[in-house]
């Protein structure tokens, strides 16, 4: 006859490795006091704490009862809670919380991709019921799915690439466990919850059994909740990556440094002639031509101690003008500080850090190949057009001659307004081919150039292929620029042209370029748009 052994849903954290029994606790949890008592014990030999109590306060809105029927009343709230941290074999800390006991916590000590990480290794494939994911480059977005019935990742609308799940509730079944072999219900989130064995015996037992899932590979059709992990600002690691920020800041030949443009913050409104850097406090005049290079930013820092580059990065901030002399009328754009401007990457413990929007990511070795695979097939994918080489001639100069070279249109800076843009409107492309094809240029100063790029490309040709105003409003521009030549321009091939004396590849771009164009690249295609992505060189004799 089959054991039942008793179970209970629980609350289960694991702390980052390194954790002890006093750091994974705040420190106003580590002693006993009027309110809370902190006892050391042992569970099934392992060493353990246990931390209880409870706070009384008055409900607040009390005063303004008074104040507004003159009558007083008492009352008050009580807020129990309990947190168990044991010590498992291998120095694994284990925290188990009730009520407010995950408040005792020390956030920057919990290991935040554990659930997700069991979750990935146990649920079963089509029975995922609900996700929470942030979208990166899409303006910070959270997006909340759920199927009662139970689906797939990718019918939740999670494709693996640039998001984040931070929340997810499964079927799974862990046969291992107390609760056995039946589908079980696993939520995930900073914490686990999932049926655990009530007596220390088998609880011991279970956790044993979360460890070593914990170590085996992901479940097909699973990959990607774990793929791209967020780390906390508070996250132990987060100071030791900052640290390796600075080294690259302060070192003349850094080459996972970057300027990337942060558009999800940006809320650009109009064409951009001018980028003017703030806040240095040294009144001196930083105004350039386009987003400042990783050699600026270099040059910046020089002078800067240490210790005040990091607070620097959030002071300074980079302002978009649409003009070429910046003035107070002339902003496009909220003002953004320097450090989300910053892409970086930087292996630490053999495991791969970006540093994308100011926030810092822990990358999956088999999600960078997976990305990797994918972007040398859209490079390898040549287009319809060769452009001419570009010399040193500025970009608009640039456009004028390829527009005659490939007898097509110069559209640089020819904005069309829309019910949905009219207050900048939208630059369709830089240079108008027909029957269809738009080609969006831009000098490659650095690789993080082509997320600039990327971004304008994707605004402006979602706009024209699923917008019938801008579509229309586009058209129109086209008759007006061929003087009534075509009629009906059509959208089925963008080129992004990067002018660069070294190909574009995928050794060359950074992480986040890479899952941008990924992105873009199925998001047109499935409105049936081609893309194609060029270098374009300096002639035999300039090179």
């Amino acid at each position: 006859m089959v054991e039942i052994v008793p179970t209970k849903r629980t609350t289960l954290y694991r702390m980052l490795e390194g954790s002890t029994l006093d750091t994974a606790l705040t420190e106003a949890r580590r002693a006993s006091d009027d309110h809370f008592t902190v006892t050391d014990l042992r569970l099934e030999q392992r060493p353990a704490r246990l931390v209880a109590g409870s706070i009384t306060t008055s409900a607040k809105w009390a005063t303004d009862l008074k104040i507004l029927t003159n009558h007083t009343v008492s009352l008050s709230n009580s807020s129990p809670g309990a947190a168990l941290l044991i010590q498992d074999k291998g120095d694994v800390i284990w925290a188990l919380t009730w009520g407010t006991g995950f408040h005792f916590l020390d956030s920057e000590q919990i290991d935040f991709g554990f659930g997700s990480g069991i979750v990935a290794r146990s649920a079963l494939p089509a029975e995922v019921k609900s996700l929470t994911k942030t979208v990166l480059d899409h303006r910070a977005r959270v997006d909340r799915s759920s199927m009662p019935n139970g689906s797939t990742i990718r019918d939740l609308g999670v494709d693996g690439y640039g998001e984040v799940v931070s929340r997810i509730e499964a079927k799974a079944v862990i046969g291992d466990l107390s609760v056995g072999d039946k589908v079980i219900q696993v939520r995930a989130a900073d914490s686990l919850n999932v049926p655990l064995g009530k007596s220390s015996e088998h609880l011991i037992a279970d956790l044993g059994v979360l460890d070593a899932l914990s170590r085996r590979p992901v479940l097909p059709g699973l990959e990607s909740l774990e793929q791209l992990i967020a780390l906390k600002p508070q996250d132990s690691r987060v100071p030791a990556l900052d640290e390796k920020l600075v080294d690259a800041l302060l070192s003349p030949h850094a080459p996972r440094l970057g300027v990337s443009w942060p558009h999800e913050r940006l809320d650009t409104y109009g064409p951009v002639m001018s980028a003017k850097v703030a806040g240095f406090g040294d009144r001196k005049r930083r105004v350039f031509e386009q987003a400042p290079d990783t050699s600026d930013l270099i040059e910046w820092f020089a002078d800067v101690p240490r210790q005040q580059i990091l607070d620097r990065l959030k002071t300074v901030k980079i302002e978009l003008h649409g003009e070429a002399e910046p003035s107070g009328t002339s902003l496009v754009s909220s003002p953004v500080a320097l450090r989300r401007w910053i892409a970086f990457e930087v292996e630490e413990n053999n495991q791969r850090f970006c540093l994308h929007d100011g926030n810092w990511y822990r990358m999956d070795d088999q999600y960078l190949n997976r990305i990797d695979e994918r972007v040398s097939e859209i490079l390898a994918e040549p287009a319809s057009l060769m452009l001419p080489p570009w010399g040193n001639e500025h970009e608009d100069v640039y456009n004028q001659h390829a527009a005659e070279v490939l007898s097509g249109y110069c559209l640089d800076r020819k904005l069309i307004t829309t019910p949905l843009h009219s207050r900048g409107g939208i630059e369709p492309c830089d240079v108008f081919v027909a029957p269809g094809v738009l080609i969006h240029v831009k000098r490659g100063r650095q690789s993080s150039d082509l997320s600039h790029l990327l971004a304008q490309g994707l605004v402006s040709t979602d706009a024209l292929a699923r917008d019938e105003n801008a579509r229309s409003a586009w058209k129109k521009r086209i008759l007006e620029e061929s003087s009534g030549e075509i009629e009906d321009a059509q959208l089925k091939e963008v080129i992004l042209a990067i002018g660069s004396d070294r190909p574009i590849t995928v050794d060359t771009l950074f992480t986040f370029t890479k899952v941008n164009l990924v992105k873009q690249f199925d998001a047109l295609r499935y409105l049936g748009v081609q893309v194609h992505v060029t270098t374009v060189g300096p002639s035999p004799q300039e090179s």
